[in-house]
């Protein structure tokens, strides 16, 4: 099962990095919500989280490497270095850690953290 969630994301990534929408989109459950860092930073919708991303990935600068973690009904995103060092204010002194909730091959649910042992924890993982 972490494999599995893990090529999940190495796929959605991929369809990230060709713009391809319907793929993207496809990946994702029609009633994803994606909690960001601060709790006013929320989407709802897969159209609107996949435009998002979208839309995000043509808007960052450079990162120095992605790491992907498996867990068994999640997969973690770390991207860290280059440009990724705060999000409205709140410092990212080791990068982002998305959590992708992950059920059926689609992502139920994304969380947003700035520490590794927090975002570990939302996947059910020790640090």
């Amino acid at each position: 099962m972490k494999r599995d969630n893990i090529e999940f994301l190495v796929g959605w990534l991929d369809a990230l990095r060709r713009d391809d929408r319907d793929a993207v989109m496809a990946a994702l459950a029609p009633d994803l919500v994606w909690q960001g860092i601060r709790p006013e930073f929320v989407c709802a919708s897969a159209e609107v989280v996949g435009g998002s991303w979208l839309d995000r990935r043509h808007n960052f600068g450079e990162l120095d490497a992605l790491e992907l973690i498996g867990a068994e009904r999640h997969a973690i995103l770390h991207a860290y270095g280059g440009d990724i060092t705060d999000i409205e204010g709140i410092p990212l002194p080791d990068g982002i850690y998305n959590v992708f909730a992950i059920d059926d091959g689609r992502a139920t649910r994304i969380d947003d953290f700035n520490e590794r042992a927090q975002a570990f924890a939302a996947a059910g993982l020790s640090s």
